[in-house]
């Protein structure tokens, strides 16, 4: 499909940016098509973020210019990308809880009577139509504390609206929404489009990308290496793409399982939840199953059916009303964090900024900071051990003694990952293994689980991705509503499987989030 001018709302021209060491952006060369959803793709330090705090004023590059209806612009602060039509929702919300809806929409820039008074009539009927507009209807005077993640995010696109954005980035913007809130976005954005608004749309999740994209744009080590309407694209051009390389996402061909041992065998885990009005923090009933040995074993439910809660359960995070644990034939008690580990028992967190790096200390540090309790190591023998597994799960650091904040978010997961396998664990529990991270990382560490399995270590793992699930488990639990709603084997796992067995209600169709489009 051929490009005019009169289609190209936005244009960076030969765009370098320097870091120190860091070549981060080398003359890139990008072009927005209006009233479109263009898609942004790379691995993590491609350059995606470097590219859209320039565009959005955040950052100033090197050399290079940006063209906004064909007229070059200046672009120092965000303000000043705003006044020109350019906004941007970044993937961490920048909303403040203790503001209401209003005063998040004009906060820095309150309307105000007599050149001095505050004008809330103003400020709330503007935020209402704001909100209108997206068909997303609130009440304007309630604290964004109360509000749940996609609402908050309506919150921002709102803010950017009414700043009369022309070109609205989206970062990563689904990552941390459940498949209501992502089906909800997406109609947002689709109506968005038919109001005239130019959308530019990054995020690590194929099957979005090819849902929604008009045109893609693929960076790789700081330059465009593709771009292309959605009619050329394809699963196998975008990740060929990012990558350079050819790179299998299909579930490997491993051997049946159905008569192996069992590893692990759970019974009757029921756990209270921690607040009646909180979905988030679900409660389990009565729930059992068995993980055979050599098996990889998912768990896959929607958000509040208990996920979190069961991992954090095995991993003695949380203190059951009830259940058992028999690991290797010998009864675990796992009511605290230490003790399951002291049977093997390790847990990747969900949130590994929050939960599991430290970020002030070196990737060698992070590692080895509950590594081997009880067993007393020399530094040097620690640090042979660290090298090995770095060499092992294909870390790439150019120094173990660099802060862990300067690794890529796939290459952080794998840390944490090393940090499990320094206590030689029986069990490893992964919740969300690879959020956040880019296509080649997630291919990675799917091979690194399928060797772990092999190797004889449990493996473990929740995902919100229905395509992640498929491709990666052996064999499907789906939780609902605390409850094993069904089992299905390699065969049986399939979208419509999933998502039916996940829902409350019968005869419910998977979202388009969770469609593996091809």
């Amino acid at each position: 499909m051929s490009e005019t001018a009169d289609e190209i709302v936005l244009e960076a021209r030969d765009i370098t940016k320097r870091y120190p060491g860091t070549l981060a952006l080398d003359g890139v060369a990008l072009r927005v098509h209006r009233h479109q959803v263009n898609v942004l793709i790379g691995e993590n330090g491609a350059g995606k973020s470097t590219l859209m705090r320039i565009l959005a004023g955040v950052e100033t590059a090197d050399s290079g210019e940006i063209l906004l209806e064909g007229t070059p612009i200046r672009l120092r602060s965000p303000r000043e990308a705003a006044a020109q039509g350019i906004s941007i929702v970044h993937q961490e919300l920048s909303v403040l809880p203790n503001l209401d809806i209003s005063e998040n929409i004009f906060a820095g820039r309150e309307p105000v009577r007599a050149a001095v008074l505050l004008n809330r009539p103003a400020e709330d009927l503007r935020s209402t139509k704001a909100l209108a507009s997206l068909r997303k209807p609130m009440q304007v005077r309630v604290k964004t504390a109360q509000l749940s993640l996609g609402c908050r995010q309506i919150v921002e696109i709102a803010r950017a609206l009414d700043q009369g954005a022309r070109v609205l980035i989206l970062d990563e913007p689904t990552s941390a929404l459940s498949s209501t809130e992502t089906d909800s976005l997406f109609q947002v954005i689709a109506d968005l489009k038919c109001s005239g608004v130019t959308i530019i749309y990054i995020s690590h999740r194929l099957h979005e990308l090819l849902h929604l994209g008009d045109w893609f744009t693929v960076l790789r080590s700081g330059r465009i290496v593709g771009h292309a309407p959605r009619a050329e694209v394809s699963r196998h051009w975008i990740v060929e793409s990012m990558s350079g390389r050819t790179i299998s996402e299909t579930p490997a061909d491993r051997p049946s399982l159905a008569h192996a041992p069992p590893l692990l065998t759970a019974r009757g885990f029921t756990l209270a939840a921690s607040s009646a009005d909180e979905a988030a923090q679900a409660a389990l009933h009565d729930v059992s199953f068995t993980l055979r040995r050599g098996e990889i074993l998912g768990i896959y439910g929607l958000l509040g059916a208990g996920r979190t809660e069961l991992l954090e359960s095995l991993a003695g995070a949380r203190r059951l009303l009830a259940g058992s644990v028999v690991l290797n034939g010998v009864q675990a008690h796992l009511s605290t964090v230490s003790n399951a580990g002291k049977h093997g028992i390790v847990l990747v967190p969900e949130d590994r900024q929050r939960d599991g790096l430290i970020p002030d200390m070196s990737i060698f540090e992070n590692i080895t900071i509950s590594a081997m309790r009880g067993v007393l190591l020399s530094r040097a023998q620690q640090l042979a051990r660290v090298r090995k597994l770095a060499m092992e799960l294909n870390i790439v650091a150019t120094d173990l003694e660099l802060p862990v904040t300067s690794l890529s978010g796939g290459n952080q997961q794998k840390v944490l990952i090393a940090r499990c396998l320094m206590r030689n664990p029986a069990l490893i529990l992964l919740d969300e293994p690879t959020r956040g991270v880019d296509v080649s990382a997630k291919a990675e560490i799917y091979s690194i689980l399928r060797r772990l399995a092999d190797q004889g270590i449990g493996v473990l793992f929740t995902s919100s991705e229905i395509e992640e699930t498929r491709t990666l488990a052996d064999r499907v639990l789906v939780l609902c509503q605390g409850r094993i709603a069904s089992e299905l084997t390699r065969a049986e796992i399939t979208d419509e499987a999933l998502f039916g067995a996940a829902s409350p209600t019968v005869n419910t169709r998977p979202p388009l989030s969770g469609v593996s489009l091809a």
